[in-house]
């Protein structure tokens, strides 16, 4: 199979994940709210465009990332437990607005 080209402007491997945790919240966002597919694709964009790449490069990224499908697995698993620790968060600081307010 040999070394699979690293591609021009790879991400950073933590940026890859900060992404794919907030590109996961927006297809969540999506699966769970009544909205269209115009203001997924505004969602996507501005997420691409806080941290500063395109889509291609994303794509261009993720293509190079799957192919490492041991270190793909951790990138996942670390992108998964941040969401993880967003939910808890939230969680959290729901009951605490809630406790200060009775």
């Amino acid at each position: 199979m040999g070394n699979p080209q690293k591609p021009d402007h790879l991400i950073p491997e933590k940026k890859y994940i900060d992404l794919l945790v907030e590109l996961q919240l927006v297809r969540s966002f999506a699966d769970n709210a009544t909205t269209d597919s115009t203001t997924v694709d505004s969602l996507t964009k501005a997420v691409y465009k806080k941290y500063g790449v395109t889509a291609q490069q994303f794509h261009n990224s993720h293509e190079y990332y799957q192919q490492f499908p041991e270190k793909q697995k951790e990138r996942v698993d670390k992108a998964i437990e941040e969401l993880k620790m967003d939910q808890v968060e939230d969680t959290t600081q729901t009951t605490t607005k809630k406790l200060k307010t009775h």
